[in-house]
């Protein structure tokens, strides 16, 4: 029952509310890190699905050029 507490832990003095990073960076990492994140998920993530769709697509030539 700690949501329903009276009056509401989030408005109380020293929680989270309280306690926001100075640039209201709520993710708590500063521009080169997110980037730095950022790309070591999507450009993987982009080369694997270029890389599946470079094979369906040749794979669909290579059919109708023998049939």
């Amino acid at each position: 029952m700690f949501f329903l507490s009276f009056p509401q832990a989030w408005h109380l003095v020293g929680t989270w509310s309280e306690q926001l990073p100075s640039e209201s960076n709520l993710i708590g990492m500063g521009q080169t890190e997110l980037m730095m994140t950022l790309h070591s998920i999507f450009v993987p993530l982009f080369i694997v699905i270029s890389y599946y769709l470079f094979n369906r697509l040749t794979k669909n030539k290579s059919k109708k050029v023998k049939g």
